[in-house]
């Protein structure tokens, strides 16, 4: 139903870029996202607002960045390695 309606809107093409970079995105979710909040000594104890608003800045973040890594390139750079790895 949701991808009828963001189809039939015109902006299903922000989500798609994202879509075929998922392992990229997992691998940078894990070392950069959760490595900044380590740093910060944001990693547990925070409260729900703290923990929504990080999680909607890294979506926001990761969507924006495939979006423009998709101008050059077809794929992600992790899924490329994997590609050139397994052949």
């Amino acid at each position: 139903m949701i991808s009828k309606w963001t189809g039939k809107q015109g902006i299903l093409w922000v989500a798609v870029p994202a879509g075929r970079q998922t392992l990229t995105l997992y691998i940078a979710y894990n070392f950069v996202g959760m490595g900044i909040l380590e740093t910060l000594v944001m990693r547990g104890g925070q409260s729900i607002t703290v923990a929504v608003v990080a999680a909607v800045l890294f979506c926001a973040v990761a969507t924006i960045y495939a979006l423009l890594w998709r101008r050059w390139f077809r794929r992600g750079p992790i899924e490329v390695l994997m590609r050139t790895l397994t052949g």
